[in-house]
């Protein structure tokens, strides 16, 4: 490039950023406005999923519990302590002594 097409390039790309400079910031800002409402769209959206899940499964125990009467009966047992659990099993294993292990030597 010549220094004349240079100076000739000055004005041309002074006219496009003058006036490109205003459309360029309004088309960011309506992009950020649009972004912004689909967040929002977005966020209401999940709060409304997230309770109608819940009442689905609030509708589906109720449903459950009402169908069968045992299960009520053994959700109730379980929620107290068992203490056969704590308990160690018995097997003929544990009363019946293992192999003895050899004796530790010092060896240098």
């Amino acid at each position: 490039m010549t220094e004349g097409m240079l100076q000739m390039l000055i004005p041309i790309v002074a006219i496009l950023a003058t006036f490109g400079f205003p459309v360029a910031l309004v088309y960011v800002w309506k992009w950020f406005k649009l972004k912004d409402k689909e967040l929002q769209l977005e966020a209401d959206m999940r709060k409304t999923s997230g309770q109608a899940l819940e009442a689905r499964v609030q509708r589906l125990e109720s449903i459950i519990l009402a169908l069968d009467a045992d299960l009520r009966a053994k959700l109730s047992a379980t929620s107290a302590p068992r203490t056969d659990l704590f308990e160690a099993p018995a097997t003929q294993e544990g009363s019946q002594p293992g192999p003895s292990l050899p004796e530790a030597t010092k060896t240098r």
